[in-house]
C-alpha cells in the first residue's frame, strides 16, 4: 500500500518537482474574459503573466469540481493506496469542500483531507513535509526485496526512502536483516517496560519532543485529557535529536547487551 499525496494548483508547485516528488495536483479553472484554462494543463505561469499584462480585464478563478478529486481518490481505491490530501484553505476557497464531496462519493476510508490554511507558499510547505514523512524509515537492505518494493528503487525510488548517488550507490533508509531483529527486539522489550509501569500505576507523560510545532503531543488524540505539564510531578520531555545510522545502531548494540532489561540478549 502506497500512499498518495494530492494538492491542488493554488500550491504552485512546478509541474516538474510535482512529477519528481510524485505529487497530483488537481487544477484549478481559470477564466480571462470568455478564455476559460486549467491552472497547470492548459495555462503555464508564462503565460498566465503574459494574459495578465495583456488583457484589461482581471482573472477569475474558479475551485475544481468535486469529479477532479474523484478521479484520483478512485485510482487510490483501486491500487489499494492511502491518499493524503492538502488543499487552499478552507476559508478561502470552496476547493476543501469539493474534496469532501469527491471523498463522500468515493466510498473509501483511507482518505485524508487536510485543510492548509494557507495557499501558494503555505501549502507547498505542508505538501513537502507530507513527502518526507512518506519517504521516511527503514527497509531491508536487499536488491531482490527493494526491487520488490519498488521497480526502479535501486535507479530511480519514488517512495522508498532511499537516494541513489552519482556512482549509483544506495543510500538512506536501509536496515540489515540482522539490524532489524536487534530492533525488533528492542521494541518488543519497550513494549513490555510499558505495560509493566502502567499495571504498578505509572501514569507520567514523557512525550517525544523535537520543537514546539512538532512534538507527540501536537498529535496526541488524549491531550486534552492529559493535561501534561514540562517539570509537573513526573511530566518530562523526551528530547529527540538526529543521530548518525553508526550512533543509532550503536546504541541499540549497548541497550540490548545490556543484562536485566527485558530486550536484552539471551
Amino acid at each position: 500500500m502506497a500512499i498518495r499525496i494530492i494538492t491542488d494548483s493554488s500550491a504552485d508547485f512546478d509541474s516538474a518537482v510535482a512529477r519528481r516528488r510524485s505529487i497530483d495536483v488537481v487544477p484549478m479553472s481559470i477564466q480571462f474574459g470568455d478564455a476559460s484554462f486549467l491552472s497547470g494543463r492548459t495555462l503555464s505561469n508564462e503565460v498566465f503573466y503574459k494574459l495578465l499584462h495583456e488583457k484589461k480585464e482581471n482573472p477569475t478563478t474558479s475551485q475544481p469540481t468535486p469529479e477532479a478529486f474523484l478521479r484520483l481518490f478512485q485510482q487510490a481505491r483501486e491500487a489499494g493506496d492511502q491518499v493524503v490530501a492538502v488543499v487552499l484553505s478552507g476559508a478561502l476557497s470552496g476547493t476543501l469542500q469539493s474534496a469532501v464531496i469527491a471523498k463522500e462519493l468515493c466510498q473509501y476510508e483511507p482518505i485524508y483531507l487536510v485543510d492548509s490554511r494557507s495557499a501558494s507558499a503555505g501549502i507547498q510547505i505542508l505538501v513537502n513535509y507530507a513527502c518526507k514523512l512518506r519517504r521516511s524509515g527503514l527497509v531491508l537492505s536487499q536488491p531482490e526485496v527493494l526491487r520488490a518494493m519498488e521497480h526502479g528503487a535501486l535507479e530511480e525510488p519514488r517512495f522508498l526512502p532511499l537516494a541513489v548517488g552519482r556512482g549509483g550507490g544506495i543510500t538512506g533508509g536501509l536496515a540489515t536483516a540482522e539490524e532489524l531483529g536487534k530492533l525488533g527486539r528492542l521494541v518488543n522489550g519497550m513494549l513490555e517496560t510499558i505495560a509493566g509501569e502502567l499495571r504498578g500505576g505509572v501514569i507520567d507523560a514523557d512525550p517525544c519532543y523535537v520543537s514546539e510545532s512538532d512534538n507527540a503531543c501536537t498529535y496526541c488524540e488524549f491531550a486534552s485529557a492529559c493535561h501534561f505539564t514540562e517539570g509537573e510531578g513526573g511530566d518530562r520531555r523526551k528530547p529527540l535529536r538526529p543521530v548518525k545510522p553508526e550512533e543509532f545502531w550503536g546504541r541499540i548494540d549497548m541497550l540490548i547487551g545490556g543484562e536485566g532489561t527485558p530486550w536484552a540478549s539471551n
